[in-house]
């Protein structure tokens, strides 16, 4: 999550450039810069005389104040967590192996450090891998970690133990190519690679709270929303980098590491790759796709389809003959007709409810019965409204709106009332006869999602 440009770009016989720090967990979603010095990390030691003779400071930069520090998730796991705590205890050996190369051999640990880190003018393949156990300080390392610590638990979980490891070295790749193609300084650190584990994230647990340590005007413990957390470290980012703030971070290895997270996240759920949640992005983003179809089917309220002008209705020729009625009766089913024709849909729709608990199979003239039935829907009153559409499907099999109401059964059979084979049956009927594109579209939707609860629909 942060990364800055480290030092004026050098040319063919200059030292080399200083290394720009990727780290992506840190304090305030930031991290500290490294050193602007060729391989300084916390500023006890510096690498190279050259790099120090240019000017370059011993010490490393800040790049932010701490504000937010994530302590946990509320998404419970459910199995233990290893490769995640390998990559860890991996970071924390690399830097002690360090700190120890530079006590004892510091001129060969300069020489080593820079094979390992990765320069955009000297590109080689193990760096877009070595460079993201490389930091510049106990800072910059300390603030990757509690970010992957708490992050990345979850994500191995939805991913599995190899699909984990892969997806977070092939997120430091593609945070790494995002650096390199347009910053020519070399950089380290693994919030590359942890940018890419929060952009997945974000993708797979949307709904979930980060307990967050919070130090800006107020210090406490908050339970913050992981969309509000990890889309504000992103803006920061976008900010940063727009701006040229927070020079020693890497802020486009941050982007490109959310980008690649993000990405390959939508991607494993929209191939069935990766088992669908109902509460991943993903879902949720279908979910609001079918809310907003529906709503511009049912767009004029209680009356979403009137007939077509050029399209009378038919009445069926098989319509039942009703039986005979109590005078109670009667008066509640002329009280429904009153209620509607003076447009007070909800009354027609209780009192017609009403009438179905005394006579369920008692149908009211088709407008009437297709607006109650509608209203029905609206009111969350699933199983008269199923009814009601059963009515009017029973007396006009062959009424222009015939398609529409079996696409309308057939959703609430099986959203709302686990009647998957009758929802099945519907919605293929529905499909074929519907005329508007949007719902065909969301009667396919629909058997798609009763073919993955049920294995065919």
């Amino acid at each position: 999550m942060p990364t800055p440009s480290a030092g004026p770009t050098p040319d063919a016989s200059s030292p080399a450039p200083p290394p720009t720090s990727s780290s992506s967990a840190r304090p305030k979603l930031g991290s500290t810069s490294t050193s602007s010095d060729a391989s300084s990390t916390t500023g006890r030691r510096s690498c190279s005389c050259r790099a120090s003779s240019r000017g370059a400071s011993s010490r490393p930069i800040p790049s932010d104040r701490a504000m937010l520090i994530p302590l946990g998730t509320d998404r419970p796991l459910r199995r233990a967590t290893r490769v995640n705590s390998a990559l860890i205890l991996a970071n924390i050996a690399v830097f002690v192996a360090d700190l120890f190369l530079s006590a004892t051999a510091p001129d060969q640990r300069s020489e080593l450090y820079q094979s390992l880190w990765l320069d955009p003018r000297a590109l080689t393949l193990h760096g877009f891998f070595t460079y993201q156990f490389l930091h510049g300080g106990f800072i910059h390392l300390i603030g990757n970690m509690i970010f992957l610590y708490v992050f990345g638990p979850n994500v191995e979980d939805r991913f599995g133990r190899i699909g984990y490891l892969a997806f977070y070295l092939l997120g430091g790749v593609g945070a790494g190519l995002a650096h390199a193609l347009f910053v020519p300084n070399p950089v380290v650190g693994a919030s590359g690679s942890i940018a890419a584990v929060t952009g997945a994230y974000l993708v797979l647990f949307p709904k979930t709270y980060i307990r967050t340590l919070l130090f800006f005007i107020v210090i406490g413990v908050f339970n913050i929303p992981a969309p509000w957390l990890i889309g504000f470290a992103i803006a920061k980012d976008l900010f940063l980098q727009g701006f040229g703030g927070g020079r020693g971070v890497a802020h486009l290895a941050h982007l490109g590491g959310y980008g690649f997270g993000v990405s390959v996240a939508l991607f494993l759920l929209a191939t069935r790759i990766l088992e669908r949640e109902s509460y991943d992005l993903f879902s949720i983003g279908k979910q609001l796709h079918r809310r907003r179809s529906f709503k511009r089917l049912a767009k004029s309220g209680a009356e979403p389809w009137s007939p077509s002008p050029d399209r009378p209705p038919r009445i069926s020729k098989s319509r039942r003959r009703e039986h005979e009625l109590d005078a109670k009766t009667i008066e509640t089913r002329t009280k429904v007709s009153r209620l509607h024709a003076s447009g007070d849909f909800e009354s027609a729709a209780r009192a017609y409810a009403d009438l179905l608990d005394a006579h369920p199979e008692l149908a009211m003239h088709r407008r009437i019965q297709l607006d109650v039935a509608n209203q029905l829907f609206k009111d969350g009153d699933h199983t008269h409204a199923a009814t009601a559409y059963t009515l009017f499907l029973d007396r006009n099999p062959d009424d222009p709106e015939t398609p529409r109401v079996k696409l309308m059964l057939g959703l609430l059979y099986a959203r709302y009332l686990d009647q998957p084979e009758q929802a099945a049956e519907l919605l293929r009927d529905a499909e074929k006869n519907v005329r508007m594109e949007e719902e065909r579209s969301l009667a396919q939707s629909l058997l798609q999602d009763l073919e993955d609860g049920s294995g065919s629909a």
